[in-house]
């Protein structure tokens, strides 16, 4: 009787907080009192090991500054998607900013460091403004690059004038989540994630080099999966390729007639810089492409390992029933209303 009064009593008390917890929110603004003026400021303001989400509201404006997320529960949250612009120009071959020990930083506009997990960027336009370059093939110009794990980006404009877009890059236990984005990148491999990815309802607007890119090489499960999203380009337009082990889901996926016939396939003719131990594993179902499919889009869920059903292709099965980021994305619109 002693044991059930005292669980009775901690689930009071753990109702009593759920519906009396208030997020710590933290406020940006160019202009309006009482807030932080970069968004850097205030991410330097929250706790160094928060164990619950920490929301930095971005009010309307541009901030023209490097973003640096190196701690958990951080929540990057724009108060308009179009208006909330953050913008910084950088190529990663001339690193601007140096870290405390005195060595280049990571390039890039936003950098989600090691340890900053359950990371989101929500409602913003992220852009590396440098400009087109001679060499734009070759050239990256990050926009956001991640090492942590869970991380959303969501409602989003990402753009580059060069390579690697997106690159999400915790090779053996990355977690993404990519939303209602909108991402253009005229180079290569504008949306690069290593580990486990899971795209949904997303535009990519190329220029000419391979828009994916997945690198699953730490574990034969490791997968992209992109949903219920649209390709297109400036000009011809190659989908996909790869470097080392990898593998790719589309699932009621389309494109315009710029996408060229060029599978999704290893990058090089010349060279190798990984064993491709696993094959080619590149996974298409209802795929349509304007103009007519090339053979190599037609369905073959079949031909995976798993044989997955087309519906059985989701976030629970992405992340082997390890991570919800939906449901994050709930409580994250619930948030947003009372900060409004």
């Amino acid at each position: 009787m002693k044991r059930i009064m005292l669980l009775a009593c901690c689930l009071m008390t753990t109702l009593l907080f759920a519906r009396n917890y208030q997020p710590l929110v933290l406020t940006v603004s160019k202009t309006q009192k009482n807030c932080y003026r970069t968004i850097n400021d205030a991410i330097n303001a929250a706790p160094a090991h928060a164990a619950a989400p920490v929301f930095i509201y971005i009010k309307n404006g541009i901030y023209n500054e490097k973003v640096l997320i190196d701690r958990p529960f951080i929540k990057l949250v724009g108060e308009d998607r179009d208006s909330t612009r953050i913008l910084y120009a950088e190529i990663n071959r001339e690193p601007r900013m140096q870290d405390a020990s005195g060595k280049p930083e990571i390039p890039g506009v936003i950098i989600i460091k090691e340890n900053a997990d359950d990371c989101t960027i929500a409602r913003l336009t992220v852009s590396n403004d440098y400009g087109p370059t001679r060499d734009v093939n070759t050239v990256q110009q990050t926009t956001v690059f991640g090492q942590a794990t869970r991380t959303i980006i969501a409602d989003c404009n990402i753009f580059s004038d060069g390579n690697n877009c997106i690159s999400l890059w915790n090779s053996c236990g990355g977690f993404y989540y990519l939303a209602d984005c909108f991402c253009s990148s005229p180079g290569f491999d504008s949306i690069s994630p290593r580990g486990w990815c899971f795209m949904t309802r997303c535009k990519i607007y190329g220029g000419g080099g391979a828009m994916l890119w997945h690198d699953g090489r730490c574990s034969e499960d490791a997968k992209l999966v992109i949903k219920d999203s649209f390709f297109d380009g400036r000009c011809p337009t190659v989908l996909g390729r790869y470097h080392r082990n990898s593998q790719f889901f589309l699932i009621d996926c389309s494109c315009s007639s710029k996408i060229i016939d060029h599978p999704v396939t290893y990058a090089y003719s010349d060279q190798v810089l990984d064993t491709i131990s696993l094959g080619n594993r590149v996974y298409f179902y209802n795929f349509k492409r304007k103009g007519g499919n090339y053979p190599w889009m037609m369905n073959n869920l079949e031909e995976s390992k798993q044989k997955p059903a087309p519906e059985e292709v989701t976030v629970q099965w992405t992340f082997r029933n390890e991570w919800n980021p939906e449901s994050e994305i709930e409580q994250l619109k619930a948030t947003i209303k009372k900060l409004r």
